[in-house]
């Protein structure tokens, strides 16, 4: 298994922003979102043994081995459990601060996924842990800092939409399969299951191609204004990173990082275009 630094393959858009962004706001505004991060982290965790299951090794084998093997793509140095709420809805999500963390995943991805979506879905999650996503607190910051112009804000968002391409790099790092991948984000998305996935993939192309085509002749911003990219952008940014992710995970000669870039600035132009409008 894989075990390496992974940091490379964080979305370049998001890192410039980032950058950007901390030069805007100032370390206090950062510094805001972690230290509630570090005092909430272990009420979070209280709440999840006192309402959540955790899942072991003893009560969900398959499931627990699947996320220790996402885990273990980082070499040792994060340190989090996994529970699992009953929820009709497919969701998951993290909570936790630096490298220390808690996952929680919804009951209804446990039955309608398979075992790769779900390990997708674990990586995705990691993925915003190791990318330290949780450091700046988007929704939280907008609640509480004062005099954010709205050309801030803006930016704000837009760093989170990029913040979510990189966590699913994480995810297909996981799953090792595109397929898997997109699978997982249709149903997410559609609430649908048992669907070929060869119509998964023509549906997701031609609605990305009338999406890019509908903001463009619109000039449609409000739309747009989300903290996560819509999904078949999300889509389209898994497609062209795919092989070089898949490349990578199965340590192929043929894995270049120059290469990679190539591909990640491809993905970028995609949301500057759509953020530009």
């Amino acid at each position: 298994m894989l075990k390496k630094d992974i940091e490379p393959l964080r979305f370049g858009y998001e890192e410039n922003l980032f950058r950007v962004l901390r030069a805007q706001l100032g370390p206090a505004i950062s510094a805001m979102g972690n230290d509630k991060a570090r005092l909430l982290l272990n009420a979070r965790r209280e709440s999840l043994l006192g309402d959540a299951v955790r899942v072991t090794a003893d009560l969900l084998p398959q499931i627990h081995e699947a996320y220790q093997a996402c885990l273990d793509i980082f070499g040792g140095d994060m340190s989090g459990d996994l529970f699992i709420q009953q929820s009709t809805e497919y969701n998951a999500n993290v909570f936790g601060h630096g490298k220390t963390f808690d996952v929680l995943i919804h009951s209804a991805l446990l039955k309608d996924f398979t075992l790769d979506e779900v390990s997708f879905v674990f990586g995705h999650e990691l993925g915003h842990v190791v990318f330290e996503h949780s450091r700046f607190p988007v929704h939280d910051i907008l609640s509480k800092a004062e005099n954010i112009s709205t050309d801030t804000a803006d930016m704000m968002f837009r760093w989170a939409r990029a913040s979510e391409i990189s966590a699913d790099r994480v995810g297909l790092l996981c799953c090792g399969q595109l397929t898997p991948a997109v699978t997982a984000l249709f149903k997410t998305a559609s609430g649908l299951s048992g669907i070929d996935v060869e119509r998964i993939l023509r549906s997701f192309r031609m609605q990305y191609e009338e999406l890019e085509k509908q903001i463009r002749e619109r000039n449609d911003r409000f739309t747009w204004i989300r903290s996560h990219p819509m999904m078949p952008i999300r889509f389209k940014a898994l497609e062209l990173a795919a092989l070089d992710i898949v490349a990578l995970r199965q340590g192929s000669r043929g894995f270049s990082w120059k290469g990679f870039r190539t591909i990640d600035q491809q993905i970028a132009s995609i949301l500057e275009a759509l953020d530009a409008l």
